[in-house]
């Protein structure tokens, strides 16, 4: 007994310190300088709604860092259509007027010019044939295309593991901000049984102390839970891409949504499928393939067809013969240009050379990246099983705490427990209900975080 109210002197001299810095004091004040009872629930949860569907919608239009990756893909896009307009004719024209005279023609014979030439020429190239150099150059521009697009489907990826995660741990907060303030109502109406216990003259001060103490920690309990549930309200607009803070509160979604079968080594290979990352090294892998041809080809000859129009106007007076013709005259060419590479100074061997070692080194890449990715899916699974157990055990926790606090709730208005009973019954109820709510919503964010190992978070939300 004496062991005990030391204890019990200890966590009131704790509480008086800690009452100078939290606004809370035995006399039953909160954070606000209320009475301990003044602030309600629903005070603390007013703000906005939002369920899981319209929050992802939200990140989606807003996240800046989502827009940076599809403009890149619409910058591939446009590089796609540069490497094939190889394939296109090319047609061009050009105009041209000349005029010339001498220095004596100009001073010592007014009027007098030799030269005055108008030139139109109108020119058409066409790739006939270059070795697959053309087709190499769009390979590679595809493949450069589907790096940015599999980095946008990683970000999207991300960016919905990081606003579920967020959202799940507002609704996590939320609950625990509940069995807070039940924790509190507990503790207020175990105080009031003791008082009127001790006017009675059935009880002692020492039942009403312990009384006090319950509820001056289950207030601190409240407080750490307010505090918690606002530094979610804060991650959850930060993952949704909004400066200010909203105040969201998360409406209530059903966890089975989020369960999946865990199959390992099916789940690993699916992973090989999934996995944008993967998939954006596999197309590297590609681009680099495509590379390497294009290098090679440039040791092959090239062959172009051509055509040209040429029309030119050249005054018969301006040469001093009369029998030049004084109107326009045009001819026209048609032919063929075949280039042959001789020497480039080892330009196109060391291209080859590097293009492979490239490809060499992206094939490693690939291949780290698949180890990485197995050992992720398989720490995923882990934790999914660990958080199903804990859940397990956390429920059945619960289960023995409620059934403790009831009995020795009822023993204490007999008079055969004790104040310090139901104070620890209560306490450890308390501590149960946020083992189970923790636990629960562990199990759901560790089995988003298996889902994201997969790639798949197609998740069977409700629509909007």
């Amino acid at each position: 007994m004496i062991k005990r109210w030391n204890q019990i002197l200890s966590i009131l001299m704790i509480l008086a310190f800690l009452g100078g810095w939290t606004g809370i004091s035995l006399a039953g004040k909160d954070e606000e300088g209320n009475a301990d009872g003044a602030i309600s629930l629903a005070d603390v949860l007013s703000g906005t709604p939002i369920s899981l569907p319209e929050a992802l919608d939200e990140a989606l239009s807003r996240r800046p860092a989502l827009h940076d990756f599809q403009h890149q893909v619409e910058a591939q896009k446009d590089v796609v259509g540069e490497a094939r307009s190889s394939y296109m004719p090319q047609l061009s024209a050009s105009y041209q007027n000349i005029y010339g005279n001498s220095f004596l023609g100009v001073f010592l014979f007014p009027g007098f010019q030799y030269f005055d030439l108008d030139i139109l020429t109108v020119t058409l190239n066409q790739n006939i044939y270059d070795f697959g150099r053309t087709s190499s150059q769009v390979k590679q521009a595809r493949m450069a295309k589907n790096v940015a697009q599999s980095a946008l489907n990683k970000e999207v990826l991300d960016l919905r593991q990081d606003v579920t995660v967020s959202y799940l741990t507002l609704l996590m907060a939320q609950h625990a901000l509940k069995s807070a303030f039940s924790g509190v109502r507990d503790a207020r109406h175990h105080l009031s049984e003791a008082e009127a216990r001790l006017s009675a003259g059935v009880g002692i001060r020492l039942d009403v102390t312990q009384a006090r103490v319950n509820l001056e920690t289950a207030l601190l309990q409240r407080i750490r839970a307010i505090n918690d549930f606002r530094t979610a309200q804060i991650e959850l607009s930060r993952s949704i891409g909004i400066k200010r803070n909203p105040h969201y509160v998360a409406r209530e979604i059903s966890l089975d949504r989020f369960k999946r079968a865990i199959r390992l080594e099916a789940d690993i290979r699916l992973a090989y499928r999934q996995r944008p990352d993967l998939q954006q090294i596999e197309a590297t892998v590609r681009e680099g393939e495509a590379r390497l041809a294009n290098a090679k080809s440039q040791n092959w000859p090239s062959i172009n067809g051509i055509g040209q129009y040429f029309m030119s106007s050249i005054p018969g007076q301006a040469l001093g013969i009369t029998y030049m013709p004084n109107y326009p005259f045009s001819t026209f060419n048609i032919g063929g240009v075949v280039n042959v590479p001789i020497f480039e100074g080892g330009l196109i061997s060391h291209q080859v050379h590097e293009a492979r070692s490239r490809l060499a080194s992206t094939n490693d890449q690939l291949s780290e990246a698949k180890l990485r990715v197995a050992a992720e899916v398989r720490e995923a699974a882990l934790n999914v099983r660990a958080a199903l157990q804990r859940w397990s055990e956390a429920r059945t926790a619960f289960e023995s705490a409620r059934e403790n606090d009831r009995l020795v709730e009822k023993s204490f208005k007999v008079g055969t427990a004790r104040s310090v009973d139901v104070v620890d019954a209560e306490t450890s109820l308390r501590q149960a209900r946020e083992d189970l709510i923790q636990a629960r919503y562990d199990w759901a964010i560790q089995m988003i975080r298996y889902r994201h190992s997969l790639g798949d978070m197609s998740m069977n939300l409700p629509v909007r």
